[in-house]
């Protein structure tokens, strides 16, 4: 029986001076649900999906998603639990815990939003430049974060979000490509691939 895929958005940023307020949220979500609709149209284990800033601690499913929404890096959920050298992302990361044996995926908001500035202008359409950031660090988690690799998100061919964003930052103008829908409908078959998300900073 297919089931339903959860993504999970835990905001530990607040609302970035009103320049993510819960309006903003909302529409990142629908923007996420829109994405992930057309994904698992292609994928047999899923019959529908949901995008929630809702969810609770013991809530999450191996298959589902989190992903944390940070004010800055300097709050790294990943860094924290690194049991080594780790290098973050400039607006977001995603690493693989072996002490969790889970996957750890965050965005850093004000980088995303306010350009790094903490009383910097907001990014036009903010929802969906953020909505971009976390699809892209869900990719990481569905295909490359840990064996057996899918495919290698900063090289994948025709990508449009899942691509090398170091020298070209997502835009709230960028689109998933077909390539990117096929990739996740890719790691979505594959049983051994993708990784437990982490729950442990999630609300009680």
């Amino acid at each position: 029986m297919a089931g339903t895929l959860t993504v999970y958005l835990v905001n530990k940023a607040g609302d970035l001076e009103g320049m993510f307020d819960e309006t903003k949220r909302r529409a990142c979500a629908a923007a996420l649900q829109g994405y992930f609709s057309t994904i698992i149209n292609g994928v047999a284990a899923f019959g529908g999906v949901s995008v929630t800033w809702e969810g609770k601690v013991g809530q999450p499913k191996p298959r589902d998603f989190v992903c944390y929404l940070l004010t800055t890096a300097k709050e790294s959920i990943a860094a924290s639990k690194a049991t080594g050298d780790v290098t973050l992302g400039p607006a977001g990361s995603t690493l693989f815990s072996t002490a969790e044996q889970a996957v750890i995926c965050e965005v850093y908001m004000r980088q995303v939003v306010q350009g790094g500035v903490q009383r910097g202008n907001a990014t036009p359409d903010a929802e969906w430049v953020v909505a971009n950031c976390i699809l892209h660090e869900l990719g990481h988690a569905l295909l490359d974060a840990k064996p057996p690799i899918v495919a290698e998100v900063h090289r994948l061919k025709g990508g449009s979000i899942l691509r090398d964003t170091d020298g070209r930052p997502l835009t709230e103008r960028d689109r998933p490509s077909d390539a990117d829908y096929r990739a996740f409908q890719t790691g979505f078959g594959r049983p051994g691939a993708g990784a437990k998300p982490y729950a442990g900073a999630m609300p009680t």
